[in-house]
């Protein structure tokens, strides 16, 4: 059975992960078993170690957002219990720099989206975009501030997109009511990347 919800549909290229702004319908996750176990790529999208911004076990980032607060929870929801293989720690003087949060304004569509340049010492990039996640943009109540933010720091950890079928913040979709943290699914893919 489908669910019609007001949804966020993101995009994806080789090293470019969008949340775009638009209306969709999707069908109801799945239950039971399924809904805890890892689930595959969409669209022939890959996941793994080589997607993310980990560097020994950790990512090390600098932010200039004005989303602090969003960038925050999103470290949190990543980093509380089996989640914590990977440490996510600020960047010092004596340490690479693996990831970088920003703010950009454009009428793109975008929410936010990862830039993942993958070349041994290369900076990756966390976008967030003020045009929707500001007021008046539909995006700019905290749970979706929050759904971005934790969403695409999920690509950073080198999770890629989930089909709608399973309940994930990786959905290529965001829903309303927005998941603001990893699901089971999300859970499960993780534990089979980092252990």
């Amino acid at each position: 059975m489908t669910s019609p919800l007001r949804v966020l549909s993101a995009l994806t290229a080789a090293t470019l992960t969008a949340i775009t702004v638009t209306t969709v319908s999707y069908a109801a996750p799945l239950a039971g078993p399924a809904a805890e176990s890892a689930a595959p790529c969409v669209r022939g999208e890959t996941e793994g170690r080589g997607e993310s911004a980990v560097d020994d076990g950790e990512i090390r980032y600098t932010e200039a957002t004005k989303y602090d607060a969003v960038r925050k929870h999103a470290q949190k929801v990543w980093q509380a219990g089996p989640l914590s293989k990977v440490k996510i720690r600020e960047d010092t003087a004596i340490t690479v720099n693996d990831l970088e949060w920003r703010d950009y304004k454009k009428k793109d569509g975008h929410g936010g989206y990862y830039a993942h340049r993958g070349a041994v010492a290369a900076t990756d990039y966390i976008y967030l975009n003020k045009q929707y996640l500001d007021p008046p943009g539909n995006l700019s109540k905290p749970g979706f501030q929050q759904s971005v933010a934790a969403h695409e720091l999920g690509h950073a950890l080198g999770l890629c997109h989930k089909t709608d079928r399973v309940f994930s913040l990786m959905w290529t979709n965001v829903a309303d009511p927005p998941v603001t943290g990893p699901s089971a699914v999300d859970k499960a893919n993780y534990k089979k990347m980092w252990g």
